[in-house]
């Protein structure tokens, strides 16, 4: 009998033993299920870049910086925050539409710590559809159809202050800053891109501007605050313009654009290759980089462009084509450089080549070949 009731207690103890590894089992494989989605929903960084401050467009009253904080909306040459050897910003981009903003900044004994999140990343169609307006000043000639819009994400962001040149010290909120005309809507965003530094003198380099409320814990507003400054990423993308001769090449500056690039034409048919600028500010052909050919063959109504990329140190990321019998597209019946514009564009991956096709073309004709390469 004792023989029977031993048996019996080892068989429910080995039972007892099964179940608990089939239950630790299944926990192990729920807790790997429930990391596998997690890992599919985490937003993936599209590129991190350090923050460099602005020029404030050279005016000797107001210092490099990238963060403004003045006691009152109206007190324009005070408040400003750079970055320096001890205190760096950057600014990451995510494939979920949300950006961030962090690290910390300097004045005088005064350090602000930023964590800035920004979300609901619209292009400047989807933006002005909605009632957004982009707020043009400055001199980096920013282009609105060329920017991406943003707005600060209140849940997230912060910011911390510490040392007695701060106008507040502690943890304090911020929120975008409505347009003064509409104080429901926050209309002018965050808009990042090339000319994105409104008051910044490199014309075209990667940049954002944004303005914004800083709160107290109980959502009071306090002082404004507005975020200005250039960007550089280590894997830099720059944008490019096919340039053809003195001859049959114009410079968007000189027919009053505030970007660079060129227009060539007119252009009989025929077969053409011109070379391929990044980087080129003001069309000075010396501050930028070759980094390869497009290639033009029209003929019987018809132009087929062939994108190249030669120098080996860059890919092709995008391409904006224009070919039309006026220099430049329109929109709205007047005449523009920016891409988005021109009627044709690929969106591409580190490509080395592209082309287009394009029919129902009669006389002489315009090109504008726009692409954006990335360094390998």
């Amino acid at each position: 009998m004792k023989k029977i009731t031993l048996l019996i207690a080892i068989l429910g103890l080995f039972f007892v033993s099964c179940e608990n590894e089939i239950a630790t089992e299944t926990t192990n494989l729920e807790t790997l299920k429930r990391r596998r989605e997690l890992k599919v929903k985490a937003p993936k960084l599209i590129k991190e870049c350090n923050v460099v401050n602005v020029d404030r467009c050279n005016d000797p009253r107001q210092p490099n910086s990238n963060f403004w904080w003045p006691s009152s909306p109206n007190a324009w040459f005070e408040g400003y925050f750079s970055t320096t050897t001890d205190h760096n910003l950057t600014f990451s981009e995510y494939d979920n539409g949300t950006a961030h903003i962090f690290g910390s900044v300097i004045k005088g004994d005064c350090v602000v710590q930023i964590d800035a999140w920004l979300k609901d990343k619209k292009s400047w169609t989807d933006w002005s559809a909605n009632g957004g307006s982009y707020k043009k000043e400055g001199c980096s000639g920013g282009v609105a159809e060329d920017l991406s819009f943003y707005v600060i994400d209140a849940e997230r962001s912060s910011i911390t202050a510490t040392g007695g040149d701060c106008l507040g010290e502690g943890t304090f909120g911020l929120e975008q800053r409505p347009d003064p005309f509409d104080p429901n809507t926050p209309s002018f965003g965050v808009h990042v891109g090339p000319g994105g530094a409104n008051f910044d003198s490199n014309v075209g380099a990667p940049g954002l501007s944004g303005w914004g409320w800083i709160t107290s814990e109980a959502g009071e507003r306090l002082w404004v605050m507005d975020f200005n400054f250039r960007f550089e990423c280590p894997d830099s993308c720059d944008t490019a313009f096919a340039k053809g001769t003195d001859e049959d090449s114009t410079c968007f500056i000189e027919d009053g654009f505030s970007r660079w690039g060129w227009t060539i034409g007119p252009l009989s048919e025929g077969n053409y290759t011109f070379d391929v600028y990044a980087g080129a500010g003001q069309c000075d052909t010396d501050k930028g980089e070759l980094v390869g050919l497009v290639n033009v063959d029209y003929t019987g109504g018809s132009a087929t462009v062939t994108y190249s990329i030669t120098n080996d140190d860059y890919t092709l990321d995008e391409t904006h084509l224009y070919i039309g019998a006026e220099p430049y597209p329109l929109k709205d019946g007047v005449p523009t450089v920016a891409p988005g514009q021109y009627g044709h564009q690929n969106d591409l991956d580190g490509a080395s080549n592209d082309s287009y096709t394009v029919g129902d073309l009669s006389g002489d004709i315009y090109v504008i070949a726009h692409g954006v390469v990335c360094k390998e």
